[in-house]
């Protein structure tokens, strides 16, 4: 079980990391966000895949250390 935490939670840190380094990218392939560019100002929608991310990021580093159970 712990090793299926560590990897699971190592997969998700990767992912996070492509989001952030591969955001401009992620944005031309699926399209600008109209909440996202209305709320969050001009390249809002950059700014919310960064920040989708960082919280895949902060959620699969809670998973590893075992605070969130992810199953």
């Amino acid at each position: 079980m712990l090793i299926l935490r560590i990897l699971l939670g190592l997969v998700g840190v990767f992912v996070g990391f492509v989001f952030l380094i591969k955001s401009y990218k992620i944005v031309q392939t699926v399209g600008t966000n109209n909440w996202a560019e209305e709320h969050l100002g001009g390249g809002g929608t950059y700014m919310l895949v960064k920040a989708i991310g960082l919280a895949v990021i902060l959620l699969s580093v809670l998973v590893i250390l075992g605070i969130i159970k992810p199953f």
